[in-house]
């Protein structure tokens, strides 16, 4: 008996170091896999970026100006307010953007792929001022024309959405009034109820992939709710894209708190996606 108690116990200790071993090579294949992390410890520009991860103020979403740094009295960095470390705090809403520029998006040959998260505290019913809420968008356009971003809907209670539109001549190609277009017949994944609050953060997360996949093949493009998945969009995807052009804007509307903006160059699983809710994916 003595043996098998000895035995047991060496095949557990052999089975914790693989599961050990497995679980740091996830975390340095995340961290290859990170093209920005601008995680608002001390400045809002990016750690870890492939390009210009500094952070820029727009005249508005237009985007006809860019200013380095912060350029608005209601944007502060929120010492030890943050999930790890500071935040960024938006008090009021805006014309100006704070922005990112999108040479630092991950670069593609065939498709798009990858993956945006970060952190948000706030309660959107109580906190936001009428009207529509972008906490982030990505385009070199507009919302409606390869586009993606998340956002509070302008209706009390506010549901929380993700929008995947692809080039506006490609999803309507009639220019069909947006009001006009039925509800489940729009690229947006819709969480009614979402369980936002002032007293916990909470983790957003959107993966896309097989963007501008040939021969009309499905892409996908999912949302996540503290690493829980919310509703995926399939179909046809194409993004028209100059990342010279392209910006990575945060806080349109917003009023709230936003902590660790990260983006990955490819899709993350759910397991993933718990690391970095953990706070062990590390530049």
């Amino acid at each position: 008996m003595r043996y098998l108690i000895r035995f047991a116990a060496a095949i557990g200790v052999a089975i914790c170091g693989q599961l050990a071993l497995a679980q740091e090579a996830q975390l340095v294949a995340l961290s290859k896999a990170l093209v920005l992390h601008a995680s608002f410890d001390g400045s809002a520009d990016a750690q870890v970026q492939q390009g210009d991860g500094k952070v820029y103020t727009t005249e508005s979403l237009a985007r006809k100006q860019w200013t380095p740094g912060i350029d608005r009295a209601d944007v502060t960095i929120a010492k030890g307010a943050g999930v790890f470390g500071d935040c960024i705090r938006f008090a009021d809403k805006s014309p100006k953007v704070i922005c990112y520029k999108g040479e630092v998006l991950p670069k593609y040959q065939k498709t798009i792929d990858g993956t945006v998260c970060f952190w948000m505290r706030l309660d959107p019913d109580k906190d936001l001022k009428p009207g529509f809420c972008d906490p982030i968008q990505i385009t070199e356009k507009a919302w409606n024309d390869a586009a993606m971003f998340v956002d509070f809907d302008k209706d009390l209670p506010r549901d929380f959405r993700l929008g995947v539109f692809s080039d506006l001549k490609f999803w309507n190609p009639e220019n069909t009034p947006w009001e006009k277009w039925p509800i489940d017949k729009r690229p947006m994944v819709t969480v009614k109820q979402p369980g936002f609050s002032h007293e916990k953060w909470k983790h957003i997360a959107f993966s896309f992939q097989g963007i501008n996949a040939p021969e009309n093949q499905p892409a996908r493009a999912s949302l996540y709710l503290d690493g829980k998945l919310q509703g995926t969009l399939e179909g046809p995807m194409k993004f028209t894209w100059d990342p010279s052009k392209t910006a990575i804007m945060i806080g349109i509307e917003y009023i709230g708190d936003m902590d660790e903006l990260m983006i990955f160059d490819k899709p993350l699983s759910q397991e993933q996606m718990q690391f970095i809710i953990q706070g062990k994916v590390k530049p």
